[in-house]
C-alpha cells in the first residue's frame, strides 16, 4: 500500500508545507505495521536521515483551499522535477471511523526508505491522541481529479486511486528523542506517553535570545580567533 499525504506543519524548527509518500509495511522485528517515508516535498527546511538539514525542495508547492470548496495542492520538486498535482472536491465527504491498525499503530513505527534511508537512521515514533486518528472526511473518488504524479510511478497507478481521506482538523503531533527504539509498540503506551506529556509545566519557549546568544558567541569568538591571528602574523614580521 502506498499513501500520499499533503499537509501544513508548524513545528519548533520550521512553518511550511509537505507532501510525503510511504510505503506500507510490516516490521519483521517487531510486527508493527509501518510507514516507510520513500519520498517528500517541502517549501521550507527540512531534516531526513540521508540529506541531513536541508532547505525546501519544492517550488511551486501549493496547499490551499478556495471559496468554492476544492482543496488544490500543487508541487514540483526543484532537484527531482517530479510533480504532484490534484483538485478535490471536499462539499461531498463525510464522516468516516479510520482503520485503526493503519493510523494509530502504524504511526508507532515510523521509517525513512530508499534513497532517504542511511545506515544509521532507525524507527521512530509519534506521539499523538489517538482521537484525532479515529475519524476522517472520506472523500468519494469521483470528487478527485489527480492531475499528474510522477512519484513512485513504477510501484503505484496515480490515475486508480483506492480511497481518499481528508482531516478537517488541526493535529498535533510530538516526536520524543529520548525514547527506546520500540518502546511504543501499542495504544495503551501512546496513551502512557501523551499522559505523561499533557501532565509537564513549565515549558520554556522559544525567544530571540536563544538564537541571538549562540549567534553572538558566534562573532566574537570569530573576532577573537582573527585578532589572535593577525596579532601572532605581526610578531612573527616583526621579529
Amino acid at each position: 500500500m502506498v499513501i500520499v499525504s499533503a499537509f501544513s506543519a508548524r513545528t519548533s524548527a520550521f512553518i511550511g508545507m509537505r507532501l510525503e509518500f510511504y510505503i506500507i509495511a510490516r516490521n519483521t522485528d517487531t510486527g508493527l505495521m509501518s510507514w516507510i517515508i520513500s519520498d517528500y516535498e517541502t517549501n521550507t527546511n527540512s531534516h531526513d536521515p540521508k540529506n541531513e538539514f536541508c532547505g525546501y525542495t519544492a517550488d511551486p508547492a501549493v496547499f490551499a483551499t478556495t471559496p468554492y470548496g476544492e482543496l488544490l495542492v500543487d508541487v514540483r520538486g526543484i532537484r527531482s522535477n517530479k510533480e504532484f498535482s490534484v483538485t478535490v472536491d471536499l462539499k461531498k465527504g463525510q464522516m468516516e471511523e479510520l482503520d485503526e491498525t493503519l493510523w494509530v499503530e502504524g504511526n508507532l513505527s515510523v521509517e525513512y526508505g530508499g534513497k532517504l534511508k542511511s545506515e544509521t537512521s532507525t524507527p521512530f515514533s509519534l506521539i499523538f491522541d489517538p482521537v484525532l486518528m479515529k475519524e476522517a472526511v472520506n472523500i468519494p473518488l469521483e470528487n478527485i481529479e489527480i492531475k499528474a504524479n510522477s512519484y513512485l510511478s513504477t510501484i503505484i497507478d496515480y490515475e486508480s486511486p483506492i480511497s481518499a481521506a481528508l482531516f478537517p482538523y488541526s493535529q498535533h503531533f510530538i516526536i520524543k528523542q529520548d525514547l527506546e527504539l520500540n518502546e511504543l509498540s501499542n495504544e495503551s503506551d501512546l496513551n502512557f506517553q501523551l499522559k505523561n506529556f499533557l501532565d509537564r509545566k513549565a515549558f520554556k519557549t522559544m525567544a530571540g535570545d536563544d538564537i541571538k546568544k549562540p549567534l553572538y558567541a558566534g562573532i566574537l569568538f570569530s573576532s577573537l580567533f582573527n585578532l589572535g591571528l593577525i596579532l601572532f602574523l605581526l610578531i612573527k614580521l616583526l621579529l
